[in-house]
């Protein structure tokens, strides 16, 4: 992805040990563990082996001290969003006053001869609380370590700020930001165009940007038809049995209900997100019925051909710039520093899942009506007057 990159936590001690797996992935997106579980099982494999939850994998080493993880290599997946202390403590009742960087950091140090911790990076995709510490916890956590003078930081150059003047060993590569599209047909500039789209201040040469996307056949389309969206997909994809698309909703919205996107946590939590990704129209639980929405937690790191974005109340225009007023509040006491910039994250996620193209559905609301406008004015296209 643009703007994104991946460090590599690397130390080496002397000691003979064999390890047992040589690998783990690990995250701590929920429904991303489950969806590739689901696929390497449906593929034969185990599913649980190398890829595992960050929750589990924490609770299972920090209640056991002696316990040595058996890998040597440990692949942190969308590592800025690693939990902070407050987190854990709620999350893991865990009263060590650790992070997930910390825990993991100590949990690699207790591998013998040596153990790699590569953390992979994507910037402004913090969503949820306990997720605002970025990258700097893990310079905090190698320089707490028991060996921290043995931990060599290598870090693409965009985070060297973060690192500078720690203690450790520390390397810039260039290479380690990744620059080549990969996720998107076709076109190089949808992060640009969609982080123009949820920044206060309209930059210049957006429209074009809009324009050069329809041109390089990933169209953006706004509607406030949500079964126009739906029926445009369908005949999209008519011919394409292995096509995914879906729709996909804000969970911190409480207005899309009202328009039959049923977004809301007991929704969200009864939803199947194996089967919703995977499986196609056969399958009750796939997303190509358009019958329930992922939102930016369940899509976060996977993707569809199509997505049909439905943009809800929590994140609106009114004044001319973005307010989250609206929004289902988070609940009391929890430690959100800054609940509009974690909104800012969600859209930016939620208009990013589509490999091929996305219709922004805005219900017809009068508190949308604003928003709607300034989608227009930055040249997308309303779909009922546009034909691909």
């Amino acid at each position: 992805m643009p703007n994104s990159g991946y460090e590599i936590l690397q130390y080496s001690v002397c000691d003979g040990w064999v390890p047992t797996a040589p690998a783990v992935f690990l995250s701590g997106n929920g429904p991303l563990v489950e969806v590739l579980q689901y696929e390497l099982k449906r593929a034969g494999g185990n599913g649980r082996t190398f890829v595992r939850g960050v929750k589990q994998y924490v609770e299972m080493y920090s209640k056991r001290p002696d316990a040595i993880p058996p890998e040597h290599f440990l692949v942190f997946d969308e590592a800025q969003r690693a939990w902070d202390a407050a987190q854990v403590a709620e999350k893991h009742g865990d009263a060590s006053g650790k992070s997930e960087p910390e825990h993991f950091i100590e949990f690699a140090e207790r591998i013998p001869e040596w153990c790699v911790v590569l953390g992979l990076i994507g910037t402004g995709q913090e969503i949820n609380k306990g997720e605002e510490g970025g990258v700097g916890q893990w310079r905090k956590a190698v320089e707490n370590a028991q060996k921290s003078k043995e931990w060599t930081v290598h870090v693409s150059d965009q985070l060297t700020g973060i690192f500078e003047g720690a203690s450790f060993t520390k390397s810039p590569h260039a290479e380690l930001n990744l620059t080549e599209e990969v996720r998107f047909h076709l076109v190089t500039k949808i992060h640009e165009f969609v982080d123009g789209i949820i920044q206060d201040t309209t930059p210049e040469g957006l429209k074009q940007i809009a324009a050069e996307l329809s041109k390089n056949t990933y169209p953006v389309y706004l509607t406030r038809d949500l079964e126009k969206a739906k029926e445009y997909v369908r005949e999209r994809y008519y011919e394409d049995k292995n096509a995914r698309y879906g729709m996909l909703a804000s969970a911190r919205d409480k207005f899309l209900p009202g328009f039959g996107v049923l977004n809301q946590f007991q929704d969200s939590k009864n939803m199947r997100i194996g089967p919703w990704f995977s499986e196609g129209e056969e399958n009750e639980h796939s997303c190509r019925h358009l019958m329930k929405p992922a939102t930016e937690f369940q899509a976060q790191g996977l993707e569809l051909d199509f997505a049909i974005v439905c943009w809800g109340g929590d994140f609106i225009r009114k004044d001319g710039k973005w307010s989250d007023h609206l929004a289902r509040k988070f609940q009391a006491g929890s430690h959100v520093v800054n609940p509009l910039q974690l909104r800012v994250n969600s859209y930016r996620v939620l208009l990013t899942r589509g490999r091929d193209g996305m219709i922004i559905f805005v219900p017809k609301l009068a508190i949308l009506d604003e928003t709607y406008e300034h989608l227009k004015q930055i040249g997308i296209r309303d779909l009922s007057n546009m034909q691909d």
